[in-house]
């Protein structure tokens, strides 16, 4: 595996503290290298940019110490100057960075809410380059991620998305599950036509068999301890899926695969995952398709073990 490079991108407001200090945690736990970002926009006229890029740099240098003490090895920090979203997916790929930690994005006035609507956050903009993973703090870390909900299609990129959880963010002890939603196709047919009594409940659970099969699939594939997680599957539409089951289990980090892009947000984030990421309250690891290839070998899955059963929602985390 190749050496990871952490970047943690700030904008030096107090709800940045989040991923500073989840950032220093990934980096002792991962021996990762770690690189805090900081933009000056160059388009604010409150006072100048000379100013303001001293003021960032000291405040940086600040943080950069602070870091230290909990991460290994030192932090570096950079300062640059630009659009905050264009700059930071530049030095994503500048860094060859294997994961971006940032803050929860919040749109502060009327620029802000363009920006989000357009897809020009740091998040969306770091999610379309596919340079690598994004890690979206929102509360203050405690201890490792115990809790861990995956929300998974049947694809490529879900298996992407297993392997970079298990890589960087998911300890041997957490408790973790994987969530697949599904929306039934013709059913509305089945049920126009009568095929006759009891038909629409066989239809349904042809249907959750097969993606039971599939998930299990998918797992035995991409993970090298697939026998770890529980299975739960859904039939409703995957976004609301995925938040009623926050809900319910109350996990540390969801975890979502997307691959989605385009010249809008919904677009670039992919329909599911812009919807979620505006309404979850815990931390998300979005891994874009192809991202995490780019710079992190995929453990070893060779080795023979339990397949794992699938298990109720309501089971789950009790």
């Amino acid at each position: 595996m190749t050496e990871l490079n952490l970047v943690v991108a700030t904008d030096l407001r107090p709800k940045s503290e989040c991923a500073l200090a989840r950032a220093a945690m990934l980096a002792r736990t991962l021996g990762a290298e770690t690189t805090l970002v900081h933009v000056v926009s160059n388009e604010a006229a409150d006072q100048g940019v000379g100013e303001r890029l001293r003021d960032a740099t000291f405040r940086m240098r600040e943080l950069a110490e602070d870091v230290r003490a909990t991460a290994a090895p030192a932090p570096r920090s950079l300062v640059r100057v630009g659009a905050p979203a264009h700059v930071i997916a530049e030095t994503l790929d500048e860094l060859h960075a294997g994961l971006l930690v940032l803050g929860p994005q919040e749109a502060r006035g009327t620029r802000d809410r363009i920006a989000t609507v357009i897809g020009a956050t740091i998040a969306a903009r770091a999610l379309a380059t596919r340079v690598c993973p994004v890690l979206i703090a929102r509360e203050q870390p405690r201890h490792r991620y115990r809790r861990v909900l995956m929300a998974l299609d049947i694809s490529a990129n879900a298996e992407s998305a297993i392997r970079a959880a298990e890589a960087l963010v998911l300890s041997p002890e957490a408790d973790a599950s994987v969530l697949h939603a599904f929306d039934v196709p013709y059913l509305g047919t089945v049920e126009h036509h009568n095929a006759g009594r009891g038909t629409n409940s066989r239809y349904r659970q042809l249907w959750e068999s097969h993606a039971t099969v599939n998930v299990r699939a998918l797992l035995r594939r991409a993970s090298g301890d697939f026998a770890r997680y529980g299975i739960q599957i859904e039939e409703n539409p995957p976004a609301r899926a995925i938040l009623d089951a926050m809900n319910h289990q109350q996990p540390d980090l969801l975890v979502m695969g997307t691959s989605g892009r385009g010249p809008l947000g919904r677009a670039l984030l992919g329909s599911v995952a812009n919807e979620v990421l505006n309404h979850a309250w815990c931390d998300v690891l979005v891994v874009p398709q192809g991202s995490f290839e780019r710079t992190v070998t995929a453990p070893d899955v060779s080795a023979r073990l339990p397949m794992p059963g699938a298990i109720s929602r309501r089971n789950r985390w009790h």
